[in-house]
């Protein structure tokens, strides 16, 4: 990746984005990288999407893409269909394989929820990385690091040393969880390299 790389941290609010978009920027900070980073909360609070960008670069002017990603990481499957959009052909998807959060007019049926993500990437021209982020979550020790999981299938994708990730795992993760992280982190990124 030349230049300036975008990611974009999508989900649901109670997912973990904000934390998820702080450890990729202090990854970003270990490699000596310049970083900007923002967020859209939006109704996060009441369920609602939560959309987070972190850009990095030897010098990055704004926090801000329009409408552009290298690299989307989504931790709902609704989520990561609405990121095909921010990416261009050649771009990443790295996205909850199985989680799926119904938003109201999927439960009022008035829509339906979109099948076929893998099929809409490959029209798109996006690679797609699925990760079983709930069942590797779950097995580091909480399904609440689905977040981490699929930050650590991403780190095969980000031009980042393992050291810089431990860095920023112990600098963005409280101590309390730390080891839990770490854990969802290793298997996310194992489970990318088997797929890969």
């Amino acid at each position: 990746m030349n230049g300036v790389t975008t990611v974009s941290l999508i989900g649901v609010g109670g997912q973990g984005i904000l934390l998820a978009e702080a450890v990729l920027a202090e990854a970003a900070s270990a490699e000596g990288l310049h970083v900007k980073a923002s967020e859209v909360h939006g109704m996060a609070q009441r369920g609602g999407s939560v959309v987070s960008t972190v850009r990095f670069g030897d010098h990055v002017w704004s926090p801000v893409s329009p409408n552009r990603a290298d690299v989307v990481i989504a931790t709902e499957l609704l989520e990561g269909h609405r990121g095909l959009r921010l990416l261009e052909p050649g771009g990443a998807l790295v996205c909850a394989a199985t989680t799926k959060i119904l938003p109201g007019s999927v439960l009022r049926r008035e829509e339906e929820y979109p099948q076929g993500l893998e099929a809409a990437a490959v029209q798109r021209g996006v690679r797609l990385l699925a990760v079983d982020a709930e069942g590797l979550a779950r097995e580091a020790g909480t399904v609440r690091a689905v977040n981490v999981v699929l930050l650590g299938a991403a780190s095969t994708l980000l031009p980042f040393g393992e050291s810089s990730w431990a860095r920023a795992l112990t600098a963005a993760v409280p101590e309390k969880i730390r080891a839990v992280n770490e854990r969802a982190f290793a298997l996310g990124r194992e489970a990318a390299g088997r797929s890969g």
